[in-house]
């Protein structure tokens, strides 16, 4: 993935394997602030307050995803498969198990 040599509200957490940058400090990735924005259609400023993160925060997290969605895509289907190879979507969570 390709980064900014510096964001001021992004950071790669030490604990997760994810290459994606996260809110610093919160552990929301970017691409969930862009879920936000245009899947679930909420304005900047309304996921500023519910996410309780700075609004520029918001924005810069938006402009990554726009800079590095490609390799975002390409992370989430490999997660995606990797859960799909442990049984992950093979039944519905309201199947009992025999």
């Amino acid at each position: 993935m390709t980064t900014k040599a510096y964001y001021k509200h992004l950071e790669h957490p030490a604990h997760e394997r994810s290459r994606q940058l996260f809110i610093r400090g919160t552990g929301i990735r970017c691409s969930t602030i862009w879920h936000d924005r245009y899947v679930s259609l909420r304005n900047p400023a309304d996921i500023a307050k519910d996410r309780q993160i700075s609004l520029a925060a918001v924005y810069e997290a938006l402009d990554y995803c726009q800079e590095n969605w490609e390799s975002i895509m390409d992370e989430k289907e490999v997660e995606r498969r990797y859960l799909e190879e442990r049984g992950f979507f093979s039944r519905s969570p309201l199947e009992k198990s025999t």
